[in-house]
């Protein structure tokens, strides 16, 4: 059993999850939209939402397929991850070829959000049990609606400021943080198998379709779904027509969009805040979500009457509301007294494969009406009209609903009866439920008197759990004997996400630092965020700061590379050097990682700032030995002025590398040749602004001014002397032992 500190955490990582997850969905609607309506006409969506649904249909399928067999908490992050990758990929899409960008998103949108939704909410009512999750779910809710205001937000700025394409790398980043904080939403397999279920362990599994054949309850959540979708997206059609007609520019349509959907965001989070749970608890599940399809056919009927953006807008955006806010809240619960079995089987298909088999229909009904071949205006009150038709039906199959939850909820009640504690349930008709069935349970029937509830924990086993395995290399991790911290770090291949953490304090420490780098090396293409984090933490450890430059410096990755660039701006010059370090071995191994030149000499120009400031040499605590940043032993940018070996090693990032280590290497001999040659190449090389800064601070503010030689000759001399350079910093290297 979980104890209330970890149910407060997984809680939190949930709401971070909800809120990155609908900010995207928020953001990624409007600049969906937008992308769309600027390369197409309206009349060409109906056509996207056919192939939208086609496509999304093909993925539920597989996605339910590995949901059921993995469990949403092993796929959904990995999805999230995915997302964000294909969206990089639309923004340098979209730049050659904007039409078939918008194509893709619109797509991508249909294919992966509404899957991604339903996944997290699955994790989520796995997590919890029905009494734990009536608690927390608000909370969750209410954090994905305030996520979905910052999204609206950022994208009408993103649109205010920059183009529409310039959102797409934000959602990308957006599920990136999915993916991540996802990873910690586990279910306990304990857990799982400890919830009673009617099917025997080695029965055979069932696939979604065959789950919803066999379960009334289930089929009928999933026509409710279809039928209030439909209506949803004719509503959302008439929208689009009179925003289309009423803006032309892509920016303009952005930036609706994007307030439209920042507004329904808010309305969302006040609403899901302040009556969610009253509601609930007052007039039960079936009232509380009936409040959506009654808004459909009312507020249609007031568009009828008065048509136009703004009453349109507000019939859509209140439907809007009233769907992520207390029609969720409900939905969701209705989840909860399935079995886990059936839940991963059928839910994703009920909430996404019916959610986009309604846009089909919807769309289909849309070509029909335009078919006929009637003026703009009475095809949108047609269509305003089925959409009316179609809410007053979703009423009606809502407050049906009320006799399948009661009957899918006693017959779990008649499994956990023993279980249950009647003083923490709000919810009015989950209570009634269980009072009136518990009246007909023995529970002497369930539970033999004297009987201990099973627990997994006290059942022998032949293994050791994988949990209290982790839990126990982490006490490993923690002990004060570097031996046991070896032996704990070399008895896995590759660390464990929960041991990433504490190997990363590991770093402080001296006697095992090198282990702990040695072994988060191995993830460190999974775990670059967390250690750019610790990185850019200034109140952590400095020890571990300036030691996991030499852990990213071996993953070739641009957000390694943009990590270790925001170190540069670290107020320890180790740190600094480290970083300095790792960059120069990346770019090393791959040059299209080169970060810009602008910002490299920025923190050049700061770098000799400080060191000019400095009125002792600074020191380096550690050993730098492994030749890190170095592709061969002669490549090395070792000098008895570690501030020079920083500024040149930064240097060679956006220069050419060998000449510039030649040059380097020039100035540390006596002959006054070869500096002024590795001088000259400077400023011959160097552009306007550090030229000076550099020169300066190598020299003193007496400097002959330049003869004007071109780089490349100056370059060809340093080459040709580097033979004599190199024996003469040999002969500097033995005269002290001579």
């Amino acid at each position: 059993m979980r104890s209330r500190s970890e149910t407060d955490h997984l809680v939190l990582a949930a709401i971070v999850s909800a809120a990155a997850m609908i900010a995207f969905q928020v953001g990624g609607k409007a600049t969906r939209d937008a992308v769309f309506l600027s390369n197409f006409p309206v009349t060409a969506l109906p056509s996207m939402l056919l192939a939208s649904a086609a496509v999304s249909i093909i993925a539920v399928i597989a996605a339910s397929r590995l949901i059921s067999t993995k469990g949403p908490s092993a796929i959904i992050p990995i999805v999230f991850g995915a997302s964000s990758i294909l969206l990089v990929a639309e923004w340098m899409l979209f730049t050659v070829a904007p039409r078939a960008a918008a194509t893709v998103l619109y797509l991508h949108m249909a294919g992966f959000g509404s899957i991604l939704v339903s996944g997290f909410w699955s994790i989520i009512s796995e997590l919890f049990d029905p009494r734990t999750a009536k608690a927390k779910i608000g909370r969750i809710a209410a954090g994905g609606t305030l996520g979905g205001l910052i999204g609206g937000v950022i994208a009408e700025r993103t649109g205010a400021l920059l183009s529409i394409s310039a959102m797409l790398p934000v959602l990308a980043a957006l599920h990136l943080t999915c993916a991540m904080v996802n990873r910690r939403l586990h279910t306990p397999k304990t857990a799982i198998r400890a919830r009673p279920t009617s099917q025997k362990s080695d029965a055979p599994r069932k696939s979604g379709f065959h789950v919803l054949k066999a379960a009334p309850y289930l089929k009928h959540l999933a026509l409710l779904v279809m039928v209030s979708t439909v209506a949803e997206t004719l509503l959302d059609y008439v929208l689009k027509a009179h925003a289309l007609g009423t803006f032309s520019q892509g920016q303009q349509l952005m930036r609706f969009f994007a307030l439209f959907y920042t507004s329904v965001s808010l309305v969302t989070f006040l609403v899901q805040a302040g009556l969610s749970r009253y509601s609930l608890q007052q007039f039960g599940l079936t009232a509380t979500m009936s409040t959506m399809p009654f808004m459909v056919a009312a507020g249609g009927l007031g568009s009828l009457i008065w048509p136009g953006l703004l009453s349109m807008g507000f019939v859509r955006g209140a439907q809007s509301v009233l769907r992520s806010s207390l029609f969720r809240s409900g939905y969701e619960l209705l989840y909860t007294p399935v079995s886990p079995a059936e839940k991963r089987a059928a839910k994703t298909i009920v909430d996404v494969a019916f959610d986009k088999l309604g846009d089909a229909l919807g769309a289909g009904v849309i070509r029909l009406v335009l078919a006929v071949g009637l003026s703009a205006l009475v095809n949108n009150r047609l269509l305003t009209f089925i959409a009316v038709m179609l809410g007053v039906l979703s009423l009606v199959l809502t407050m049906r609903l009320s006799k399948g939850y009661v009957a899918t909820l006693e017959k779990s009640l008649l499994n956990q009866a023993a279980d249950l504690d009647l003083i923490d349930i709000e919810e009015r008709t989950t209570r009634a439920t269980m009072l009136r069935t518990l009246g007909t349970v023995d529970l002497r029937a369930i539970r033999r008197p004297g009987e201990i509830s099973a627990e997994p924990a006290l059942k022998p086993a032949a293994q050791e759990p994988e949990t209290d395995a982790s839990l126990r290399r982490i006490l490993d991790l923690k002990s004060e004997s570097a031996t046991v911290v070896r032996n704990a770090l070399a008895s896995q291949t590759s660390l464990d996400p929960l041991l990433i953490a504490p190997a990363i304090r590991l770093l402080a420490r001296d006697d095992v630092s090198e282990d702990a780098v040695k072994s988060l090396r191995k993830t460190v293409a999974a775990t670059v965020g967390q250690l750019t984090d610790a990185l850019l933490n200034a109140e952590e450890d400095f020890a571990v700061r300036r030691r996991i430059p030499r852990v990213l410096a071996y993953c070739a990755s641009s957000r390694a590379v943009d990590g270790l660039m925001r170190g540069l701006a670290d107020s320890r010059f180790e740190v600094r050097f480290s970083c300095g370090r790792g960059l120069s071995r990346i770019c090393s191994a791959d040059q299209t990682l080169r970060p810009r030149a602008e910002s490299i000499y920025a923190a050049t120009l700061q770098e000799i700032a400080t060191a000019k400031r400095l009125s002792e040499m600074p020191r380096v605590l550690d050993q730098y030995d492994d030749h890190a940043d170095s592709t061969s032993s002669d490549m090395l940018w070792n000098s008895t002025d570690i501030r020079l070996e920083h500024i040149f090693r930064l240097l060679s990032l956006s220069l050419p590398r060998e000449p510039l280590h030649v040059a380097f290497q020039a100035l540390h001999t006596n002959d006054t040749y070869l500096r002024g040659t590795a001088l000259e190449y400077l400023e011959s090389i160097l552009p306007t602004g550090i030229r000076e800064t550099l020169l300066q601070f190598l020299e003193g503010s007496s400097r002959p001014a330049s003869n004007g030689r071109p780089a490349d000759h100056i370059a060809e001399e340093l080459m040709q002397s580097r033979h004599q350079i190199e024996l003469k910093l040999s002969l500097a290297r033995r005269a002290p032992s001579s």
